[in-house]
């Protein structure tokens, strides 16, 4: 995720200011603080979304007095220059995004969880489906090179840690439990 490069970036500017003579009010220390705080909050549990809008609150928050302030500071330049920086981040976090939402398997019910393996000439199609009849989950071979593993969230978790063991086991990093 993008925020942790939107908060270095904000940070930096913040250096920035501070070396121009500004001094920065306690509040933007608190935010820019908090926010880094709730990035971690983030990284364990993404379940509770009023962590997500704390931390695009108190972003927010800081960018706005960066951009504020900096502009006066620091010159025009400065602050188009800090804007293409913070562009960038978004345009990387909102690609992100695309490329990682879900996707949608017909057929599939809402109950299941599910996980994708791209067959390799390592772990085979055949191999790969073995692992998830012995473990009791279905399986469909898709026509993108990838096989669609589904069932209950635990066994999919026991399929993850026995696919994972073969991996190691065949690049010769320890043997098959």
């Amino acid at each position: 995720m993008s925020w942790d490069t939107r908060w270095r970036v904000l940070a930096d500017a913040i250096i920035d200011l501070r070396r121009s003579g500004e001094s920065i009010p306690p509040n933007i220390i608190r935010d820019l603080r908090s926010a880094k705080t709730m990035m971690e909050i983030i990284k364990a549990d993404r379940s509770r979304p009023e962590h997500i809008s704390r931390l695009e609150e108190c972003l927010g928050s800081v960018e706005s007095y960066v951009l504020s302030t900096a502009e006066s500071r620091l010159g025009s330049s400065y602050v188009n220059a800090l804007l293409r920086k913070l562009h960038e981040v978004e345009r990387i976090r909102v690609q992100a995004e695309i490329e990682t939402q879900a996707g949608f398997h017909p057929g599939l019910p809402r109950e299941k969880k599910w996980i994708r393996i791209h067959v390799s000439d390592e772990i085979p199609v055949e191999t790969i489906r073995n692992i998830a009849d012995e473990i009791g989950l279905e399986s469909r071979i898709q026509e993108d090179g990838y096989v669609l593993i589904f069932g209950e969230e635990e066994k999919i978790k026991s399929f993850i840690k026995r696919m994972a063991e073969i991996s190691r086991a065949i690049r010769g990093s320890s043997p098959v439990a």
